[in-house]
């Protein structure tokens, strides 16, 4: 079937239009969620924790390791289950999950109390997040897996543009309604309580309860994520594609996390307010926003065209230098060099987002897709935990640009591991024969 109305898509047979729309809106809320705790919770830290600021990027590294270590526990477990109990299932489990940790955070009286809850988040994130690059995987046909992603990043751009300019201005807004700033800080989460529950109400109706795939399918959930791991050893495109998860995620992670933080970090040389340095931050990171939206879809189109495996390491050289720009500037508020390094920065982080899911999909054989989706899930889990952790180290340590630099080396280090499998000749696509 072809996604005619919206862009020229194949779709798997079986998958209705209904069910693609339900996953653009799958992405969509899990991509606006995701940045509304990482943009957000640097409020939560400063407002109602007083955390002292030069400990705030250690705290942050910490919630995050925190939270993708649990990950690192649940993701290859729930991506094989839902080789055998279908999709929809656990991603609404998820979701709910997801929805008693943001009810839960604010109300955190201790930095204790945080890390217990944002074991609550975790749990719910990793089911979820398997669940989305899962049903990522199943929808489109392989000649269309660029275009679908391109489509997807570029619809995922408005996702974190909604919670720039929208989701992370409710500490101000309620602050100027008159709330205290602790106040201020539980209903923000309150409504992305309300958002993630709405959503696993959306999936709900708009999901099919079949399972993916309905025969040849492992026994067990090891047994599933094992078999994932070992279908590496025979398509070196999938090797690569595990690997390429480490530094997408790690990327993801330290600009939600630390570009934010930066701005907050850098507010009381400025004599601005924490609300203030949020929201100009997110001013700032529409320049992001923008790069994502003219590159997405065009490299979306480009990878449907060329080897993907050659596309992978244009992508990751692109973030390389994204990386390193950004993490040169010197001075966050000084906005046409900050906006400018963003830009370009958008433009790699896009094109490696776009390129690890494509690759993904082409190379994992069907019956153990989801398992597949596990184990890329779980080593870009071991990507965030080790860019969290060192991220908020370095940013404690050599300043709020260095977990920048440090990812543009994890960038250029893998697009020489590309580089390498093309020379070897090992890069050709080889087509399922599940």
């Amino acid at each position: 079937m072809r996604l005619a109305w919206v862009f020229p898509v194949w779709l798997m047979p079986g998958v209705s239009r209904l069910n693609a729309s339900t996953y653009f809106f799958c992405a969509f809320i899990f991509v606006t969620l995701v940045t509304f705790l990482n943009i957000v919770q640097p409020y939560i830290l400063k407002e109602i924790l007083h955390v002292p600021l030069d400990t705030l990027g250690s705290v942050t590294g910490y919630l995050n390791f925190l939270q993708e270590g649990t990950a690192l526990i649940v993701m290859g477990i729930v991506g094989a289950i839902s080789d055998r109990t279908g999709r929809r299932t656990l991603l609404i489990t998820g979701f709910l999950i997801w929805t008693a940790a943001f009810i839960l955070f604010p109300l955190a009286g201790s930095l204790g109390e945080l890390y217990m809850y944002r074991l609550v988040f975790a749990v719910g994130v990793a089911t979820a997040s398997v669940m989305v690059i899962a049903i990522m995987q199943d929808f489109p046909q392989n000649m269309s897996r660029g275009k679908w992603g391109g489509f997807n990043s570029f619809l995922t751009s408005f996702s974190i543009l909604f919670v720039l300019i929208g989701l992370a201005t409710l500490p101000g807004i309620f602050t100027s309604m008159g709330y205290t700033p602790v106040q201020a800080g539980r209903y923000t989460f309150w409504v992305g309580a309300g958002l993630t529950l709405f959503a696993a109400v959306v999936f709900r109706l708009g999901f099919s309860g079949a399972r993916a795939v309905q025969k040849n399918v492992p026994k067990s959930p090891l047994e599933g994520f094992a078999t994932g791991l070992r279908a590496a050893r025979t398509r070196p495109g999938l090797a690569l594609a595990y690997i390429s998860a480490f530094a997408a995620r790690g990327d993801m992670v330290v600009l939600t996390a630390f570009y934010s933080l930066w701005f907050v970090h850098a507010a009381p040389e400025q004599g601005i307010d924490t609300a203030t340095a949020l929201r100009i931050g997110g001013q700032t990171m529409a320049t992001l926003i923008l790069a994502n939206l003219l590159w997405a879809p065009t490299f979306g189109f480009i990878l449907d065209r060329i080897n993907r495996v050659i596309g992978l390491c244009v992508a990751m050289m692109l973030a390389a230098l994204g990386y390193f720009v950004l993490g040169s500037v010197s001075d966050p508020y000084n906005m046409p060099v900050m906006m400018g390094a963003t830009f370009v920065l958008g433009i790699g982080e896009i094109s490696v987002i776009v390129v690890c899911n494509a690759l993904l999909g082409q190379e994992a054989p069907p019956k153990v897709r989801g398992a597949a989706s596990g184990v890329f899930g779980l080593l870009g889990t071991v990507g965030i935990l080790t860019a969290t952790l060192a991220g908020g180290l370095v940013f404690d340590a050599f300043g709020p640009g260095a977990p920048f630099k440090m990812m543009a080396v994890v960038n250029g280090v893998v697009a020489v591991f590309a580089l390498c499998l093309i020379l070897s000749g090992g890069h050709r696509y080889r087509p399922h024969t599940d």
